[in-house]
């Protein structure tokens, strides 16, 4: 939501100080540049990738608008809630809670501890996931910044190729303003579709990214510490020290929320 609001604002701007100048925003709209710069900066941007990266670039365009951030203190609570059982009933006890459980990534790391893997290997295999997290996230984040690098170039290249147009053709000099006017306007549209688009939306991808490892590295460790019999309060403190100081509430209370979820 945070994506759109910003580029339309960014836009609005764009279009609220043109018309206080008195100057018409009609002149502004050029389907050839628009065509040159968009097109140009993806096809230049398909060069350095393979294909089957390109195909997950639409689906992480439209993550950036719809994507949430992930919740890190319903993540202690699940994992506070394993650690109780474990103290309790031994580890084994926590294979009953994989059924239910819909978070991929906790659920292979607790299949792991109720297997009885050495806890080494049990961050070697998240670790693995961590790593093919990233490259499944990269390519596209990558792919949108090259998009945002190469659009200035292409605005410049239409300028360049505009210019050359019209200064091989100076019979009618008054149309020599109209033109130069045309030719700044890739440049213009350049500027704008890499910093009010494609930079603005590599960066919140590049955000969620960041989130989702982070989050990711929470619940390891919490795994890891529920299969060394850390208790639910050492594993609260723990965990809760990877979050933002004013989310921090304590073993107590989210005892109690997760008793009032479960009533």
């Amino acid at each position: 939501m945070t994506t759109i609001l910003g580029i339309f604002i960014a836009i609005i701007s764009i279009v609220v100080a043109t018309d206080m100048d008195g100057n018409s925003f009609g002149a502004l709209i050029g389907p050839s540049s628009l065509l040159l710069v968009v097109v140009g900066s993806v096809g230049v941007s398909l060069s350095g990738f393979q294909i089957a990266d390109v195909k997950k670039v639409p689906k992480g365009i439209i993550l950036s608008f719809k994507g949430k951030e992930p919740d890190p203190g319903e993540a202690i609570d699940r994992l506070m809630k394993f650690a109780e059982i474990a103290r309790k009933e031994g580890v084994l006890a926590l294979e009953a809670q994989l059924e239910d459980l819909d978070e991929p990534f906790m659920k292979v790391g607790l299949q792991q501890i109720v297997d009885g893997v050495d806890g080494d290997v049990v961050r070697d295999v998240l670790d693995i996931e961590l790593a093919a997290l990233d490259e499944r996230h990269n390519p596209v984040i990558n792919f949108v910044k090259a998009m945002g690098s190469y659009a200035p170039t292409m605005g410049m290249i239409g300028t360049v190729v505009g210019l050359i147009n019209m200064l091989g053709n100076l019979s009618d000099p008054a149309q020599l303003g109209l033109g130069m006017s045309v030719a700044l306007l890739t440049t213009l549209y350049g500027v704008i579709f890499a910093n009010l688009v494609f930079l603005p939306i590599a960066s919140k991808l590049q955000r969620l990214h960041d989130l989702e490892v982070g989050q990711k590295e929470l619940v390891m460790d919490g795994i890891l510490a529920v299969q060394g019999g850390a208790s639910p309060r050492m594993v609260v403190e723990r965990l809760e020290a990877y979050i933002n100081p004013d989310l921090r509430v304590g073993h107590q209370e989210r005892s109690k929320r997760v008793a009032g979820k479960a009533a």
